[in-house]
């Protein structure tokens, strides 16, 4: 059996990501497929258009075998993290041989080299030196780095948005030493977050904003997804919006003081200062945003730590590793891959609610916090939803044809 992993958020799925599915299994000879896909919130650090059953369905449809979820304290986290904790399930499935993503540049072979630079000792001191020096943001930190170490040509691969998840898989990839091969698709159409499109191809947040203002975005999503928005459209479900949650996390933030962010992930420098004096200034979430932002701290970085505060992520969380692989929805050939999972997988599975008394201590307090990040997750939407769904939804199973 040979079997490729894709980490994805699929917000939405699109006919992007069909064709990378469909790339995938040219270069990896029909492999099976293994979506590794975030929960009900992204990296951006607001929840996911469609909640993450309805995702993980339409992917299943489009050419996904099995998709398994990456729990929310990686899913809401930097890059690094993001990444980690995604290859991290990737390789403890014991059945991966491939890893494909998308990226903007297709040698491998730099992007291996880059990767192992970022891994190397002598990278980690000049990046601190540099960033304490300068006061400058991360990335471009890193950008500078990596250009005096092995040059601008490097530096610039590695600034492409797409090019700096790929390099973060293979630095995963080397730190596990894993067996797993990584595989780049070059991306079709346009840019990740452009707002332009090539025929039916756009950027996932271009579709987010023909949803949210009501226009059409059906020529942009595979033809049997169709459905699946319409009924969700129809069963409440769909837009989720962040603004549904903004009261809450306002309220949430108003009661919080600078000590209560210690433990909250990318908080350092005395950034819970600024988040507090903000909070008691502004009236909205983007208020907050704009009047934190520095030169280090990105709009991104500040999101994510607003909604980790929200959703009660700590640093512990996330620098440890996904203590269990969740599977959201699966064909006939995920069946046969969990079957062949069965002797290999290195942590446990979960099928269905009755599986997490199995679990050891740590394992049971994320499964906790994915719950209540979905009932939050529930508030955002068109019809709020009750607590306790995230143990009661069942595996979206498609059977063949």
């Amino acid at each position: 059996m040979q079997v490729t992993a894709i980490i994805s958020e699929y917000n939405p799925f699109h006919n992007g990501h069909k064709y990378h599915i469909e790339e995938t299994w040219k270069k990896t000879d029909n492999s099976f497929i293994m979506a590794i896909m975030s929960g009900n919130f992204v990296q951006r650090g607001e929840p996911a258009l469609l909640e993450k059953r309805e995702r993980a369905r339409i992917a299943i449809m489009n050419g996904a075998d099995l998709v398994v979820e990456l729990p929310t304290p990686w899913a809401t986290a930097s890059a690094e993290r993001f990444a980690r904790g995604a290859v991290y399930i990737a390789h403890q499935a014991g059945i991966v041989n491939n890893l494909s993503f998308g990226c903007e540049d297709g040698d491998i072979e730099i992007l291996e080299k880059i990767a192992r630079v970022l891994n190397d000792k002598v990278y980690s001191r000049e990046i601190k030196n540099y960033y304490d020096e300068k006061m400058c943001s991360y990335p471009e930190a890193r950008s500078a780095v990596i250009s005096e170490i092995i040059g601008q040509n490097c530096s610039e691969i590695m600034m492409k948005p797409n090019n700096i998840l790929a390099i973060e898989y293979i630095r995963a990839l080397q730190s596990f030493r894993s067996d797993i091969k990584p595989v780049g698709i070059v991306r079709s159409g346009s840019g990740h977050d452009s707002t332009s499109s090539l025929g039916n191809i756009t950027s996932a947040m271009n579709i987010r904003n023909l949803v949210r203002t009501g226009k059409d975005y059906a020529r942009f999503v595979p033809d049997n997804s169709l459905p699946v928005f319409e009924k969700a459209v129809e069963n409440g479900t769909f837009p989720a919006v962040y603004s549904n949650l903004e009261t809450s996390v306002l309220a949430h933030l108003r009661k919080m003081k600078p000590s209560d962010f210690a433990g909250v992930p990318d908080v350092a420098e005395g950034i819970e200062n600024r988040i507090i004096d903000a909070v008691k200034t502004s009236v909205s979430l983007s208020e907050i945003f704009d009047k934190v932002k520095t030169k280090r701290y990105t709009h991104a970085r500040i999101r994510r730590i607003i909604l980790s505060s929200f959703l009660g992520i700590k640093t512990g969380d996330v620098v440890s590793l996904p203590p269990y692989i969740r599977v959201l929805a699966l064909n006939d050939n995920g069946r046969m891959m969990l079957r062949e999972m069965k002797n290999k997988y290195f942590v446990p599975v979960i099928m269905k609610y009755g599986d997490v008394k199995y679990l050891d201590d740590d394992a049971k307090r994320i499964f906790n916090l994915e719950s209540t990040a979905t009932d939050l997750y529930n508030l955002a939407l068109p019809e709020r939803r009750i607590c306790g769904t995230d143990m009661t939804d069942e595996i979206i199973y498609i059977p063949g044809e």
